[in-house]
């Protein structure tokens, strides 16, 4: 992992190197009105079939609906203040074929279908507050605020809960812009942050009860963003490269007694008190190509490395040594939030957009 780090953050650092003599910046900016920015868009896929369809094939309903919103201003020639808000939600619901059970107990497959309950394929909600303090030196200090959240948290079988966990990072350093025009992008920072998670977790099998949790934990932040046109401008291409080094969790003492009780339970098990201190990587792309002024094909890959996530609730108040059958709901919650290896995703959508703004 250490190899990914260094790479990663090599990445990060050298980027921006590439664009340095493209700097434009002669002296502060000048004030100036807000710069708004609204973007909607809607991606639909569907097909069906009859009931009697020899080919075996299901008939599916995609959609999914996204909205990127910014409103950025030079307030002062010594202080920049930009705010984005990232939207998106998706479902897909399937023909299914009727199934029923016969009196002795085997399942009779019938010729009718029937659409099954939709399935959460995308849930984004992502907001950012920043302020950079253009002082006209090489580097801009800045301060940040970030929140992120998913509109549904399907991830317990036993139901799901709204708006859950809500992750919230404040952090401030220093940040280089190395070019910044109506159509181009490329800012890196480095500085220290502060991430508390806010979530709630079921605590019966029916889903009639939940309890609240909250961690927190600090690191050092590495971030380059970059926006530019390719293709003759044909194709926009969008990148985020987020980087948090953990140093404190606020849970750590609480995963090292679980390690030594689940260990004592299960001396096959493997420790995972040091988890946390992995670095999260999260690698975002994205690109678009408008067709006509209403519709777009959006191209989304991300990769996101994150061994322990901190938004995992530790709880060990009714853990007993010698019951075993209490032991499986604390471990299945910890083995939960563990993602030993590098998480992908893909997104190929051709849909309605429409620029607002």
């Amino acid at each position: 992992m250490s190899r990914v780090f260094a790479g990663v953050l090599l990445s990060a650092l050298l980027l921006p190197f590439g664009a340095v003599a493209q700097d434009e910046t002669d002296g502060p900016p000048e004030p100036g009105p807000w710069s708004y920015g609204v973007v909607g868009g809607l991606n639909i896929a569907q097909s069906a079939f009859s009931d009697n369809w020899a080919g075996g094939d299901k008939g599916t309903i995609n959609w999914v609906a996204n909205a990127d919103l910014s409103a950025e201003r030079q307030v002062t020639p010594e202080f920049h203040w930009s705010n984005k808000l990232e939207l998106a939600y998706g479902q897909t619901a399937t023909q299914v074929s009727v199934t029923d059970t016969l009196p002795s107990g085997a399942v009779m497959i019938k010729r009718d279908k029937e659409w099954s309950r939709p399935d959460k394929t995308t849930d984004r909600i992502f907001f950012e507050s920043l302020g950079r303090f253009t002082l006209d030196l090489w580097v801009d200090p800045y301060v940040s605020a970030q929140l992120e959240a998913q509109f549904v948290d399907e991830s317990d079988p036993i139901g799901s809960l709204l708006f859950n966990p809500l992750k919230i990072t404040e952090s401030a350093g220093i940040a280089r812009v190395f070019r910044k025009t109506e159509e181009e992008e490329l800012t890196s920072r480095v500085g220290f942050g502060f991430r508390q998670s806010i979530g709630r977790t079921f605590t019966d099998a029916t889903g009639d009860e939940t309890e609240s949790f909250t961690t927190s934990d600090g690191g050092f932040e590495f971030r380059t963003d970059a926006k530019k046109p390719l293709h003759e401008k044909r194709i926009l291409y969008q990148g985020r490269l987020k980087v948090f080094y953990p140093v404190f969790f606020s849970q750590s003492s609480d995963l090292e007694d679980f390690d030594a009780l689940a260990i004592a339970a299960d001396p096959f098990r493997e420790e995972v008190a040091d988890y946390w201190k992995s670095p999260d990587v999260d690698f975002l792309n994205t690109f678009s190509a408008e067709i006509t002024s209403w519709m777009s094909v959006i191209l989304l890959v991300q990769w996101v490395y994150d061994k322990y996530d901190a938004a995992t609730n530790v709880d060990l108040a009714n853990w007993d040594p010698s019951d075993p059958a209490t032991h499986a709901p604390v471990i299945s919650e910890i083995e939960g939030g563990i993602r030993k290896s590098g998480q992908f995703k893909q997104t190929l959508a051709i849909g309605l957009t429409y620029r607002f703004l």
